[in-house]
């Protein structure tokens, strides 16, 4: 089944704003996790200077307020024993840790947890002190012992690798947790960033993606029409040349018909009546040629003619009359509609299409006609209609192909003389069949008035 242009053009946009949003989503996810790598290492940072600056003080909060980037960056330090009781405190820290803010926070090897706090623009840096201090001491041998015990004995203050621990921070070896209240002004500004313009790069895509689909088909219809003119222009050309030689086509068959009539006559006169239903067989045939040759100079010639301004229930009641040997109008047909056409090609319409009504094989009695005003828009509707055998399905799509006929005896041509005349004039015409049986020829015309 073959999708229409304007559903898979729908389809083609979605599917791309799909796949924009795709790439989006990456590229905000890869600029949130480099934040947080960021975020990370500063803690890793903060926290190697923190306990290299209180090495030269008696307590933190003396180590961060001497040091200008410490102090800029942490707002609160704390230390809590077992019991979650604080051993030290300083700044913004709860005055009891809370071990509930830890669950489904992941930690790292090292014991260590980053618990963004949202509210506050900060991060909260949680450490387990036994596990820190479990992973970052030397393994345990007889020869570290015995070099620990003779540092201890020389210089109390000195311990692992001969670094000066103050009392106060050798005090901390039975705290369970730390605590450090760090500001991440750059991290949130990510997440803040990503947060906002996520919905509006998301707009912006999808007016982007609609709006290339909207220049795509303006494009094609242009291309379209471009196309459809030039094979308009070429199709006037080719009819210009048809034009052309079927005129002189018709104008040298013309007299070898002429000919013809002028002999039958001489041997209808010669042989009376031995030779009668042979001559008039020739003569009918003669005839049918003639017919297709004025047609096809009547589908070859300038279609729009002399217009004027036409009552068209004159020129049908004529028609009618003429043809069917009665008015076909109904009486409740309006009698004063005008439209602005050629009379001579008007007139080629209506004759073409009750030709049509009465060889349709209804009763010619059946055969009737009627024009309508429509209210609101200027027009009107001018219909001829018969109780014949009506139009298959297959053919109403091609009855006005030119020389498309189902009859043994047509021309195939007259439906679409009449199509040309019609919109020449500005006008529609419709085939259909009734309710019933029979078919229904209508003509729109827009009212001269």
């Amino acid at each position: 089944m073959k999708i229409p242009q304007r559903t898979s053009s729908w389809i083609a946009a979605f599917l791309g704003w799909v796949l924009l949003s795709v790439l989006t989503v990456f590229v905000i996810w890869s600029l949130r996790d480099r934040a947080r790598l960021i975020r990370d290492n500063d803690n890793e940072r903060i926290l190697n200077a923190l306990f290299t600056s209180q090495q030269d003080f008696d307590d933190f909060g003396s180590a961060i307020e001497a040091n200008p980037v410490l102090a800029e960056r942490i707002a609160g330090f704390a230390i809590y024993g077992r019991d979650l009781a604080p051993i030290y405190i300083w700044g913004q820290s709860p005055e009891v840790f809370d071990e509930g803010m830890l669950e489904g926070t992941a930690y790292d090897r090292f014991g260590r947890y980053t618990i963004p706090d949202r509210k506050g623009r900060r991060v909260q840096f949680v450490i387990r002190t036994e596990r820190m201090f479990m992973l970052s001491a030397p393994p345990p041998n007889k020869a570290n012992n015995q070099n620990r015990e003779r540092n201890a004995q020389r210089n109390p203050l000195r311990q692992n690798n001969d670094r000066v621990v103050s009392p106060f921070f050798n005090a901390l070896a039975g705290s369970a947790w730390f605590y450090i209240n760090i500001s991440h002004p750059a991290y949130w500004r990510t997440n803040t960033l990503t947060a906002i313009f996520f919905p509006f790069i998301e707009l912006i895509l999808l007016a982007l993606v609609f709006y290339i689909r909207h220049l795509y088909l303006r494009n094609r219809e242009y291309r379209e029409r471009i196309e459809a003119q030039a094979a308009s222009i070429a199709a006037q050309k080719n009819l210009v040349v048809l034009g052309t030689a079927a005129s002189t086509l018709a104008h040298e068959i013309k007299n070898p018909l002429l000919s013809i009539r002028l002999q039958t006559g001489i041997l209808q006169k010669i042989n009376g009546e031995n030779a009668g239903d042979e001559i008039e067989r020739i003569n009918e045939e003669v005839d049918r040629i003639s017919s297709l040759v004025y047609r096809v100079n009547d589908f070859l010639r300038d279609a729009a003619g002399n217009r004027i301004d036409l009552k068209v229930y004159d020129v049908l009641a004529e028609v009618s009359q003429r043809l069917c040997g009665r008015n076909i109008i109904s009486d409740d047909s309006i009698r004063d509609g005008v439209i602005l056409a050629d009379p001579d090609r008007i007139r080629s319409v209506f004759e073409n299409l009750i030709r049509n009504a009465l060889e349709a094989g209804g009763p010619p009695e059946e055969i009737g006609a009627s024009i309508i005003r429509n209210a609101g828009n200027n027009s009107i509707t001018i219909s001829v209609v018969d109780r014949g055998k009506g139009i298959s399905e297959a053919d109403l799509k091609r009855v006005f192909d030119p020389f498309f006929t189902s009859k043994s005896t047509g021309t195939g041509i007259g439906l679409s003389i009449s199509k040309r005349f019609v919109e020449a004039a500005g006008g529609s015409i419709e085939l259909k069949n009734r309710e019933g049986g029979g078919a229904a020829a209508e003509l729109l015309f827009n009212e001269d008035k």
